[in-house]
């Protein structure tokens, strides 16, 4: 074999897998290792969508490099300077650290610091990495045998935790301290368990926005205390955080490890007078805004960076002997489902790519993946097995499709921006009062109700913390009262002055929340669980407004629009991963037209979760409204 399968970084947003690359040969110095395991980041992801930090002026990135830098290899073949002198041989598995330096050419090489080297370059961004077959480790590496005992998946988490390891280093932490770790992500937990090894009486705070990433915190260290941050406001973790210290009122460092601009904001809040401040996530930002007052004349924060983990790797390989971290690792692909495991990331922990799965079976040759009903007719779901999470149902269509849902047997939870929300259409009066009602309708006491406003990740995050199951059937109706001064209760929140012309501002960004961008937010929120239950259904109310242009209506149809494309993107990036995405579009008007009622909405959204093979399409409910030819 001379040619491998891996993935080219063209640009941002521009990854493609190409099966024809030449196998690479090894020069003077180097060692050429088959992939076992390939780790994705989320730096790996900020690369992905651009970041200035990689392509901007004097970024990281190079167009063409095969991305990533977490690997772990079988090794090929070797220079024979480097197998005598680092005792190597072909078939050991060996971990390259993720850069190459010039060794003793400049001065911070020369003084122990070569991950600042003036030549630095980094695997998968200035030079090829392991998003492939085989890879090159080059001369200037540092390399280093995975330990007995560790397989080459878990092993992949050393270079995170090695970074870990660097950034408590950093911090020059004392037994008796009190830390907060902002972000519980691969480097997160890496550093929780860092500081458990190494400094067992410190007292750890961790932050984040996903439960089960906390809760794994908590099983890692036994002096870790955890907060949800879709829970309480970062004030109120702060003033809680305060009390926890005592007389010096504040955590002695703090640790940022998500990169997050409110992160790094909300730091400042936590850490103590005379305290230390450590960042450690890779912004997507080149410029962040940083209370510099607050750090120099209110409070003295000593400012510390930390990059890459030199240094750090044996310590890193004792903590993954001593830590059970296999719970980090969240999720295991084939090479070829590389872009699916680019947007896991966010969902979950570590997501490793292993070129030695079996690749899914592609159709006609192609890179695309089969739909998703050839990967679940065995095996269909079932409405009355399922919970639906049905968004704007106090009143209308979403109303009706809850009652539709609940008929069928499914567990159904409906939801209103606000616990009064019903009364606002003259369908009810609380939401409390509108699961009850509807459960007498429907002979069906499985109804809970949420509510909440939709339009804010962390006001999502707030709703769906009160629902007690994984969302198996997803329904987007609308998500959040329109704040509009113009708004004509009559026509479902529609603005009465939508024109291109002289819609205002605030209108505008009203009704593509109400209308686009819940969606987004609340798709971005459930449809990761649903990829993890390998099972789910995404049904989204669009409209046939969206597909003509109209006079008096220009924002609502533009949002729709957005709505219908969005469909189409998210049912392309799933389809291989057992969830289906469609759009039912209503005829206009359809609460007024007695020809076009709710109910036929709600049945035709139940048929089409009945039908297993029907994906990425937009569905017309209008009794003939619209008739196109194709």
């Amino acid at each position: 074999m001379t040619n491998m399968k891996a993935v080219i970084a063209n640009g941002p947003k521009d990854y493609k897998l190409i099966s024809d690359k030449p196998i690479p040969t090894i020069k003077d110095g180097e060692t050429l290792v088959r992939v076992l395991t390939s780790g994705i980041c989320g730096s790996d992801l900020k690369m992905y969508e651009g970041s200035e930090f990689y392509w901007g002026v004097g970024g990281r990135a190079r167009r063409g490099v095969i991305p990533g830098h977490e690997f772990i290899g079988s090794v090929v073949d070797i220079d024979p300077s480097i197998a005598r002198d680092q005792s190597i041989s072909v078939g050991d598995v060996v971990v390259a650290e993720q850069l190459v330096a010039c060794r003793d050419q400049c001065w911070f090489c020369k003084n122990g610091m070569e991950h600042k080297c003036d030549k630095l370059v980094i695997y998968g961004q200035g030079i090829d990495g392991c998003m492939a077959e085989y890879m090159i480790y080059k001369k200037g590496s540092w390399l280093h045998k995975v330990p007995e005992g560790l397989s080459p998946t878990y092993a992949v988490l050393a270079e995170p935790v090695a970074v870990s390891v660097h950034a408590m280093d950093r911090a020059h932490l004392k037994p008796t301290d009190l830390v907060v770790v902002s972000g519980c992500g691969t480097i997160g937990l890496g550093l929780i368990a860092a500081i458990e090894t190494y400094y067992p009486d410190v007292s750890i705070v961790g932050l984040d926005y996903f439960q089960f990433k906390l809760d794994l915190a908590k099983c890692i260290a036994k002096n870790c205390t955890t907060f949800n941050l879709s829970d309480k406001t970062v004030s109120t973790i702060a003033d809680i955080v305060r009390k926890m210290s005592g007389e010096q009122n504040g955590a002695d460092v703090f640790f940022e490890c998500s990169g997050s601009p409110d992160s790094i904001r909300a730091g400042f809040e936590f850490v103590r007078k005379c305290g230390t401040f450590v960042h450690v996530g890779i912004c997507k930002e080149i410029h962040v805004d940083a209370p510099w007052n607050a750090i120099s004349a209110g409070k003295e924060l000593t400012i510390v960076g930390c990059n890459l983990g030199r240094h750090a790797w044996p310590r890193a390989f004792e903590i993954l002997k001593k830590c059970d971290l296999s719970r980090m690792i969240t999720h295991r692909l084939p090479l070829e489902e590389y872009s699916n495991a680019l947007g896991l990331i966010s969902s979950g922990i570590k997501v490793v790519l292993d070129p030695t799965l079996p690749a899914p079976k592609l159709l006609n040759d192609s890179q695309s993946l089969l739909p998703i009903a050839n990967n679940h007719d065995k095996k269909q779901l079932k409405i009355n097995d399922s919970v639906a999470f049905v968004t704007g149902s106090s009143h209308g269509i979403g109303r009706a499709i809850a009652i539709a849902l609940a008929r069928e047997g499914a567990k159904v939870v409906i939801h209103g921006t606000n616990h009064d929300s019903p009364s606002n259409s003259n369908e009810g009066t609380t939401m409390t009062l509108l699961a009850q009602e509807l459960s007498t309708i429907t002979n069906n006491n499985q109804i809970t109700p949420v509510w909440g406003d939709l339009s804010t990740k962390e006001s999502v995050q707030s709703v769906l913390n009160h629902i007690k199951y994984p969302i198996d059937i997803l329904i987007c109706c609308d998500g959040e009262n329109i704040n509009s001064n113009e708004v004509n209760t009559a026509s479902e929140g529609k603005i009465c002055n939508d024109t291109c012309l002289t819609i205002s501002d605030s209108d505008t960004k009203s009704i593509l929340n109400r209308n686009f961008w819940t969606t987004h937010l609340v798709c971005q929120s459930i449809v990761p669980q649903m990829i993890r239950n390998h099972q789910g259904h995404v049904i989204i109310i669009g409209s046939t407004s969206a597909l003509i242009g109209q006079e008096k209506c220009a924002l609502y149809t533009v949002s729709k629009a957005a709505v219908h494309q969005y469909m189409r993107c998210l049912a392309t990036e799933v389809k291989s991963l057992g969830i289906r995405v469609n759009c039912i579009a209503p005829g206009i008007g359809t609460e007024q037209n007695v020809t076009n009622k709710p109910e036929h909405i709600a049945n035709a959204v139940i048929q089409l979760l009945n039908m297993n093979f029907v994906h990425g399409q937009i569905i017309r409910v209008d009794g003939g409204e619209q008739i196109f030819s194709c």
